[in-house]
């Protein structure tokens, strides 16, 4: 099969429940299946291991002083420490240890961008290069899209969930967004009490799904100076909406932008 032929090849695609919201598949070609059960399978694995939804994982145990982190499996104490240095690098703006929903540790804010790369890899590698992944509106994208097109993805409008409000066309590139439209309440600032925010939705576009998930939630909390942060950094692009109703894109951003 030529190159021009895989790109116009069709679409398949795959739908699951994960982390208590719905993983999305679509793949340019061959649909492979176990590399799609092994995906899946690794996306089991980490929710098993690092929902602080689930009573029985290590966050959850941890949480509530049943484990040591040091006690911990390698790959927690590993993303316990990421949570670390990303509330280093956000002044405290991102921190995991008071996250969740009673203002304890939750590093979902981290772990979800993170296993979409997890598993994405792993699609990846098993032949599946045209194909894009995506959980609770957090995508990541490999290869050229249908008929060479990107993948196009939309934005959410925060105000109206069932409009979009804009949308990018990935390419080997990854989007995340981060606000209260899906969860209220479940942000929180340093202090432990419920973040406020500038912001009624803030996405970031950039490589790698788990620095854009990550700088989604920073650039949510900071507020105007999280749009500066995104814009610094090379090959990341920010859409920030405003309660108000107010977009503000980076030039990053705004060159993917349909």
């Amino acid at each position: 099969m030529s190159d021009h032929d895989e790109l116009n090849a069709p679409v398949a695609r795959v739908v699951r429940e994960i982390f208590g919201s719905v993983a999305s598949l679509a793949v340019v070609g061959r649909l492979r299946e176990e590399g799609v059960e092994a995906a899946f399978a690794r996306l089991h694995e980490i929710d098993a291991r690092l929902s602080p939804y689930r009573v029985d994982s290590e966050v959850s145990r941890i949480r509530d002083g049943a484990l040591a982190p040091a006690d911990a499996h390698p790959e927690t104490r590993w993303i316990l420490s990421a949570c670390e240095a990303l509330r280093e690098e956000s002044g405290g703006l991102f921190d995991a240890r008071i996250a969740g929903v009673d203002g304890r540790l939750d590093p979902s804010g981290y772990v979800k961008g993170w296993a979409i790369g997890e598993a994405h890899r792993i699609l990846i590698a098993a032949g599946m290069e045209n194909c894009a992944l995506g959980i609770g509106g957090d995508v990541a994208a490999a290869g050229e899209g249908p008929g060479g097109a990107g993948w196009v993805v939309g934005i959410a409008n925060p105000r109206d969930g069932a409009t979009a409000l804009a949308s990018v066309r990935l390419r080997d590139a990854a989007i995340a967004t981060s606000g209260e439209a899906e969860r209220p309440g479940h942000l929180h600032d340093p202090s432990g009490g419920v973040a406020q925010s500038p912001f009624a939705s803030f996405t970031v576009i950039g490589p790698a799904i788990d620095r854009v998930d990550a700088l989604a939630t920073i650039g949510w909390l900071e507020g105007a100076a999280g749009i500066e942060r995104v814009d610094a950094e090379e090959g990341y692009g920010a859409l920030a909406v405003y309660r108000d109703g107010r977009a503000v894109a980076t030039e990053a951003f705004r060159a993917i932008a349909i």
